[in-house]
């Protein structure tokens, strides 16, 4: 799905995600520290000898990486053999991986989806085999999750894009969405909340595309700088395209603000350099949802009884603040600077 410049079709959107719900307003919220398992639950994961199965969509960014980081010590550390299988953003791969961690009776499946919709059907032959499924993003059209797991989607994009345009500072200025076509919620809430933050500055938005590539982003980008003599800012919804719209903005010479969500190691270092048009990044603590995947899979083994909705924060990270921010959302990590 790739969306083109038109401001015709940019307002369309946006009344189409006006009304979109970020939430349900009776879901029952809890954060990721709501998961954490007790001294004797702990001693009762380790006396089963649970396997969990951990599927990502992709790899090929800092997020899902330090998701599975995170999945993978938190499992070793309470005695959890885990799965680990990657997607490539196909998801009839992601079918068969799922069919296969049912053949091989794993006790719990944790998933990043390709697509909401053709995920269901694994779900459900998974709630036939009575094995709970935790899922990051949206919850499945068809079939149940014993919790769906969120970064604060629309609150991350809204609070990079209004800081976006506070940078800008100007009335009516001109700013392009670069996004990804995954049909998730949680993708639709980051796009929500940059329009609604354009909106509310009284900016407009000229163009909305979207792609899976790096590549094809950074010419989608570089394109809509051409285009637009006026444009002011770019906002990306995804890592990859963060980096694209950096690199095009450099590549342009033009002085053009950039804001995103998800803040990724590239991100990190354009701020540290003290030279980048790169003002505010949202970003997910993917280390502490991957521990809490496992977290959320055990205590449903354990037969606790999850909110609908598992919420963690992300951190808002500016030139003014990168280093600690570093440190909270990759613990551990080196430096990249």
């Amino acid at each position: 799905m790739t969306r083109t410049p038109h401001l015709a079709l940019a307002a369309s959107v946006f009344a189409l995600l006006a009304t979109a719900p970020v939430a349900a307003q009776d879901a029952c919220l809890a954060t990721a520290e709501d998961l954490h398992l007790s001294d004797a639950q702990l001693a009762d994961v380790a006396e089963r000898e649970l396997t969990f199965g951990f599927l990502t969509n992709n790899i090929s960014d800092d997020f899902s990486r330090t998701l599975v980081a995170g999945g993978e010590a938190y499992a070793e550390e309470i005695g959890v053999e885990l799965i680990v299988n990657n997607a490539d953003f196909d998801a009839n791969t992601q079918l068969s991986q799922f069919d296969a961690l049912l053949q091989r009776q794993v006790d719990g499946i944790f998933l990043t989806a390709v697509d909401a919709s053709s995920i269901g059907q694994a779900v459900n032959r998974a709630n036939r085999d009575d094995v709970p499924v935790f899922i990051v993003g949206g919850a499945p059209a068809r079939g149940d999750v014993i919790a769906v797991m969120n970064a604060s989607s629309y609150q991350g994009s809204f609070d990079a894009g209004s800081a976006m345009m506070d940078a800008i500072g100007e009335a009516n200025a001109q700013v392009a969405i670069l996004g990804i076509p995954f049909a998730l919620q949680t993708i639709r809430d980051r796009e929500k909340g940059i329009l609604d933050a354009v909106g509310a500055s009284g900016g407009q938005v000229i163009s909305m595309q979207s792609d899976f590539s790096q590549d094809r982003l950074l010419e989608l980008a570089t394109n809509v700088i051409q285009a637009n003599p006026d444009l002011k800012g770019i906002f990306a919804t995804w890592s990859l395209a963060v980096n694209a719209a950096t690199e095009a903005v450099e590549q342009s010479g033009r002085d053009i603000v950039i804001a995103g969500y998800d803040s990724e190691v590239p991100g990190y270092v354009e701020l540290a350099s003290g030279d980048t048009n790169i003002v505010a990044l949202s970003g997910q603590q993917a280390a502490l949802q991957g521990r809490a995947a496992i977290e959320g899979l055990a205590q449903s083994i354990l037969r606790a009884e999850l909110c609908d909705e598992i919420i963690t924060p992300n951190l808002l990270v500016t030139a003014d603040n990168f280093e600690e921010s570093w440190s909270i959302q990759y613990p551990g990590a080196e430096q990249p600077w």
